[in-house]
């Protein structure tokens, strides 16, 4: 190419349906397909789709342990119900959907490298960011940003990184695989005292990372000025301070209000504030590049409706 676009490419596909949770859960394919149906309706010549495929197990290993991913196929194959580190619904195709959630993150990152899209929204499931190195829990397997992060130094030999969560619920798996890393930054705006009950304030890295984390718990029903308030005042001069050369957002959606969840009560105006501050900071150290990769959201139409305010306010803030 000789110009770089950009255009916001977005990323979903009918086979991360198969991922067969159960009766009544609330990460259940239902929530994607209500999802895939709303981005179905994105004009493709605004929002391109990027490709699925599989990531593969090195890629993996990239940031979990071998032994778990090991685990987790032979949980699998064993038709077994649920993870046996935690609380993961899993069914015979689990393995191979985690598999493809992952690898289409990172297509989409190589996508963004290659300037073929600016920035990237990945609709995937089951979601990442409580998988730590080693373990399962919180309806997710393998940790697609934590993944992508590692993928982007060993592959494309970026040195800073940031990742911005905002899921209604920490992110403990993503601190933990980085929270002695100096070349990560994860930054995560949560509800405070609710699951995995993690993410206090205090926790801000160890050793050579120390400062490479940045919790912001915010109070039940504290409602989305809140939340920018203090993405002013704390999140976007601590990432400022980083200068990333690549941000990486953990999207989740169950922050807003109906989320049956979570209890933030934000808007859909809330994502686009986050959305634009997020693209903002990626515009100033990173050459606008940004990868979101979906996390929770349970209230199915709440979940569409939010993340394509997300997706239009990344294109937006592109122009």
């Amino acid at each position: 190419m000789t110009m770089k676009s950009k255009l916001t490419g977005i990323h979903y596909d009918s086979c991360y349906e198969a991922h067969d949770t159960g009766p009544g859960h609330p990460e259940s394919a239902e929530r994607y397909r209500v999802l895939r149906a709303a981005l179905e309706e994105l004009p493709v010549e605004e929002f391109p789709r990027l490709p699925r495929r599989t990531a593969t197990v090195a890629e993996v290993l990239l940031a979990h342990e071998a032994h778990y991913h090991d685990l987790v196929y032979r949980d699998v194959v064993s038709c077994s119900d649920v993870l046996r580190t935690g609380d993961t619904n899993i069914c015979p195709e689990s393995y191979e959907v985690a598999l493809e959630a992952s690898g289409a993150v990172l297509a989409a990152v190589d996508a963004v490298m290659r300037g073929e899209v600016l920035r990237a929204f990945c609709a995937v499931r089951p979601p990442g960011h409580h998988a730590t190195r080693a373990r399962g829990m919180g309806f997710c397997i393998f940790n697609h940003v934590a993944i992508a992060a590692n993928y982007l130094r060993k592959q494309h030999g970026l040195k800073r990184i940031a990742i911005v969560d905002w899921d209604v619920h920490h992110g403990n798996g993503t601190e933990e695989i980085f929270y002695e890393e100096p070349e990560v930054f994860y930054l995560s705006l949560h509800e405070a005292g609710i699951y995995p009950f993690t993410g206090r304030a205090e926790n801000r890295g160890a050793g050579k990372g120390v400062v490479g984390a940045l919790n912001l718990p915010l109070k039940h029903a504290s409602g989305g000025t809140t939340a920018l308030a203090a993405w002013d005042e704390f999140a976007g001069p601590a990432l400022d301070g980083f200068k990333p050369e690549f941000v990486l957002i953990s999207a989740g959606f169950d922050a807003r209000v109906r989320d049956p969840l979570g209890g933030l009560e934000w808007e859909d105006e809330t994502f686009e504030g986050l959305t634009e501050r997020v693209c903002g900071v990626a515009e100033k150290w990173a050459g606008g590049k940004v990868v979101a990769s979906l996390e929770g959201g349970y209230w199915p139409p709440g979940l569409a409706s939010a993340a394509v305010a997300c997706v239009r306010e990344m294109a937006k803030s592109s122009g």
